[in-house]
């Protein structure tokens, strides 16, 4: 009965997710290993070192499995004897880990988001990493890490994950528009009136003829929204890392919708989206102002030689507490895994200094690590904005925005995507837009 109920849970993800994209069991033989003793062909030898082989999946660009690759290679050369197998999954990530896990195949180590995590420790298919975790003594030094970020990675009170780094949401803008418009570059003091009174000014005509906009919405990924809901004081959930109640309709994110439809519809800043060639993207084209983008972006944007650029925190709303939104990633340990101490060092070996300064060299993730993030080298390169430092101390006043909720993804497409649409164009009210979010994805959590 274990195994058909964790088939019907897994088989539901999958069908759930090939729709619209992107209780507890612990099941047969999926018991946490962590405290068993390695057998013959486990991960420790009777001296205590590593020994033996381990898969591990991840996903991403081509440029990112080097770099996984060229933490493999380190692992391996750190201990002779051990063999990392690559399962690089471009596509459909999630669905594919689900499958596996349902035909007993899953990875070892597995890449991925928390709230991948949340769904597969619901079903005890993640090995405990709590005892393991406390042991490491450095990754609670606070100056050293990101240590805000760890209730994230916990699922009912337990340890899931090691933590790779987060991507905080930040303001990006044109310099040559700014200087052109007369407008002065954004500061810490920026408030959303400011972002409006400026926005006035860059939204004009091109040379060309085009249309020049201070900004782009899209409703295409919901979660781009979030860190103006979080600047205005509102919120999805009253705990993103252990929901209990949706807190969506507010009067502070009704206000953040209507501040959105506006700048579409009130002011004409931001093109309507279903009218317009300019989506998600459009900053690197020189024809958008401002850009509320993650910290991945100067990764490429480092590229832009058309234009000047730097970047900026989010704008504050007046009275409120500095807020932005992040998104984390980490590396969990299959419980089924037949090698737990080696599965557990290389998960662990992601969060240690010689992983963490591999992974930063590629400046797609803000590695969790801040005297790391924080090198000259990770923050002067070629390319590279005069305020780039802000991709990591940001992440001090960051709100998660991935829910440690199994069917978040489903929250996100079905929900908060189609009412962020018709926000945008005016189809609804935010008060309508805020009432209809706040019952359907009650609707959802009860069903959690």
């Amino acid at each position: 009965m274990k195994f058909k109920r964790l088939g019907a849970f897994l088989l539901a993800g999958i069908m759930s997710m090939s729709a619209v994209g992107c209780g507890e069991s612990s099941g047969e033989g999926n018991e946490s290993p962590n405290t068993a003793d390695a057998d013959d062909s486990g991960a420790a030898s009777e001296t205590g070192e590593l020994k033996g082989e381990i898969t591990f999946s991840t996903w991403g660009s081509l440029d990112e499995k080097k770099i996984n690759e060229e933490v493999i290679k380190a692992f391996e050369a750190k201990y002779p004897g051990t063999k990392v197998n690559l399962e690089f999954i471009p596509d459909k990530y999630r669905e594919k880990i689900d499958t596996m896990f349902l035909g007993g195949n899953a990875p070892d180590v597995i890449y991925g988001h928390p709230h991948f995590f949340a769904a597969w420790a619901k079903e005890g298919l993640l090995m405990d990493l709590s005892e393991r975790y406390e042991e490491e003594e450095d990754f609670y030094m606070s100056d050293k890490f990101a240590t805000n970020m760890y209730d994230s990675f916990r699922y009912e009170g337990k340890n899931i994950a090691t933590i790779n780094g987060h991507d905080t949401f930040l303001l990006y803008y044109n310099k040559d528009l700014f200087d052109e418009a007369g407008v002065a570059y954004p500061t810490d003091e920026w408030t959303w009136d400011d972002w409006l009174e400026a926005a006035q000014k860059l939204t004009t005509t091109a040379p060309d003829g085009s249309a020049q906009y201070a900004t782009v919405f899209s409703a295409e990924n919901p979660a781009t929204w979030f860190p103006y809901i979080y600047s205005f004081g509102g919120d999805i959930f009253d705990d993103m890392d252990a929901p209990t109640k949706v807190v969506f309709n507010s009067p502070e994110t009704v206000e953040a919708l209507q501040f959105i439809q506006d700048a579409v519809h009130k002011y004409g800043v931001a093109p309507n989206y279903q009218d317009s060639d300019l989506t998600g993207g459009a900053f690197d084209t020189g024809r958008v102002a401002m850009d509320i983008d993650g910290s991945w972006a100067p990764a490429s944007k480092r590229n832009i030689t058309e234009f000047k650029w730097d970047m900026a925190n989010i704008p504050l709303k007046e009275g409120k507490e500095r807020r932005t939104s992040a998104f984390y990633a980490g590396y969990a340990v299959n419980a089924a895994t037949e090698n737990p101490d080696l599965a557990y060092a290389f998960a662990k070996f992601f969060q240690e200094d010689e992983g963490q300064q591999i992974l930063s060299q590629l400046g797609l993730i803000t590695v969790i690590n801040k005297e790391i993030a924080s090198s000259e080298e990770n923050l002067k390169g070629e390319g590279l904005p005069e305020n780039h430092a802000l991709r990591v101390s940001s992440i001090d006043y960051a709100t998660n925005g991935y829910a440690m909720l199994t069917n978040w993804e489903e929250m996100m497409t079905k929900v908060l995507k189609p009412a962020f649409e018709e926000l945008l164009s005016a189809k609804i009210t935010p008060e309508e837009c805020a009432e209809r979010v706040q019952t359907q994805l009650e609707e959802m959590l009860a069903k959690e």
